[in-house]
């Protein structure tokens, strides 16, 4: 029997009151996990002496060579055991800079040159130069999975984990730009919404209380009055979000969430 218009015409409607219901059920609880995951309070310290995974994403060209210096500068690798690089594709130079950094942290602390405590891996751009605004949700959506692949240890550039490590995910992703850190941020946001919902974390292990994938932004030295646009969107995702000019310093992306935090100039 076929359709009238009005049967036809009572469908659509339908078919939008119920879209939009769901549309509004998965709003909610996206606002309802971002509320969540910036207001619990992070446990403030660590067994002495258990293994933790950085990973740090590199942006490219002046995004890497602040990250390299923030590295250098503020983290102790004897306390990051393993750190994860992760890099856009066709920027070999940031890749490099990842190796030669390790090398360099290796030979001040007077550690093995056959260093296996960290690997570089390479994604997708989210959106490279000059590409048309109707192809990059497409490149975006391939870099996303490609994040959710290296956070789960199952990218096919990343290396096994040693036995100490009892979870393939990091437990803090490092960022301060561009694009494939959004990316990289809402993959782990994502990945710890499905935690929360289906409790995977409930094990026996004593460590299993303390949460992974804290994520860090940090935002550009050259960013003095305004964010950038990742800053913008990362904003109300980040559990840390560290400005360096205090002008930028506790903004929010609205009530309730947690500010910017003015932690000084950390490249120089």
């Amino acid at each position: 029997m076929p359709l009238t218009l009005e049967a036809i015409r009572a469908l659509l409607v339908t078919t939008f009151y119920y879209g939009a219901a769901v549309g509004c059920l998965f709003f909610t609880l996206v606002i309802v996990s971002l509320m969540i995951s910036q207001t619990s309070d992070l446990p403030k310290a660590r067994r002495r002496g258990s293994p933790v995974h950085l990973l740090v994403v590199l942006g490219s060209g002046g995004h890497t060579a602040e990250m390299i210096a923030i590295l250098e500068r503020h983290f102790n690798f004897s306390v990051y055991t393993y750190r994860t690089y992760v890099v856009s594709s066709g920027d070999a130079l940031s890749a490099q800079k990842a190796v030669d950094f390790e090398a360099f942290m290796a030979g001040k602390n007077n550690s093995p040159k056959e260093n296996h405590d960290y690997t570089v891996v390479t994604i997708p751009r989210a959106r490279r130069v000059h590409q048309s605004y109707l192809t990059a949700p497409f490149s975006t959506l391939q870099c996303f999975w490609a994040c959710l692949l290296v956070l789960l240890g199952r990218h096919p550039e990343q290396h096994p984990l040693p036995a100490e490590y009892k979870s393939s995910l990091p437990d803090i992703i490092l960022a301060n730009g561009p694009a494939v850190a959004v990316c990289m941020m809402l993959a782990a946001k994502s990945l710890r919404f499905l935690i929360f919902c289906f409790k995977w974390t409930r094990t026996q292990d004593p460590d299993s209380e303390i949460p992974k994938l804290r994520t860090v932004y940090i935002e550009s030295w050259a960013r003095v009055r305004r964010l950038s646009m990742s800053g913008r969107i990362l904003l109300p995702v980040a559990d840390r979000f560290l400005v360096q000019w205090a002008p930028l310093a506790g903004l929010r992306a609205w009530w309730g969430m947690r500010p910017t935090i003015f932690c000084g100039w950390v490249v120089i």
